[in-house]
């Protein structure tokens, strides 16, 4: 067992300990005496500090909750909107031009594995149920949105001739259907580790309307 000789001789051949591992200060029980007081306002000042920085983190996540309220109740007055659509063709015509003028889409197209060739007519909807790129069914099956920068090959293929005004994108599979592709010109806009709540609920309000009676999404065997 360590005596408390043992513990001084050690902290005395150690002198920088509390400077490489200020924490320990924290956990010292020291009396407010001469000798000590440096060692008090240092404890006092860093206690302050981590006061501050949890005030911020507060703060920040105040902001966040805020904002992630005012989304959830855009996206259910939007949802409110667009699932009265009778047909298909009108629910995501009308969804698809909503995320364009409502939620400040830059770019949005909606590219479909299958479905009827009346879907392809649609302005931001691609029908493909021949040629596809290996990348965009291995999308589909992983069932995992992707979001940042993509390559010229992708952006090309997803949104054609705008390709280069894109700066960053979330690719959102809606269910095994297809991949809504959201572009912004913005490089910061989507970025890898970003939060996807709100995309994963508009593909899951987008799949439950495809396979309401009429729709056409194709299910996996």
């Amino acid at each position: 067992m360590t005596d408390k000789s043992d513990v001084i001789a050690w902290l005395t051949a150690h002198p920088e300990l509390f400077r490489d591992h200020p924490e320990l200060l924290e956990t010292l029980d020291l009396p407010h005496q001469a000798g000590t007081a440096s060692l008090l306002e240092y404890q006092v000042e860093r206690l302050r500090a981590r006061n501050q920085d949890l005030s911020a983190r507060l703060e920040q996540l105040t902001t966040i909750a805020g904002e992630n309220e005012q989304l959830m109740r855009r996206l259910h007055r939007l949802t409110l909107d667009v699932m009265s659509s009778r047909s298909i063709p009108s629910f995501l015509d009308k969804l698809l031009a909503k995320l364009s003028t409502d939620f400040n889409a830059d770019f949005v197209h909606l590219h479909l594995s299958g479905g009827p060739s009346a879907l392809g007519a649609l302005e931001r909807v691609s029908r493909h149920p021949d040629s596809r790129p290996d990348w965009f069914d291995k999308l589909i099956d992983r069932e995992r949105i992707e979001c940042g920068r993509l390559t010229r090959a992708k952006l090309e293929w997803l949104f054609g001739e705008q390709a280069e005004n894109v700066g960053s994108a979330a690719l959102v599979p809606v269910g095994f259907t297809g991949v809504l592709a959201i572009g912004a010109r913005s490089v910061e806009r989507f970025s890898p580790g970003m939060g996807t709540l709100f995309l994963e609920l508009l593909a899951g309000m987008i799949v439950y309307r495809l396979e309401m009676p009429g729709g056409e999404s194709r299910k996996r065997a």
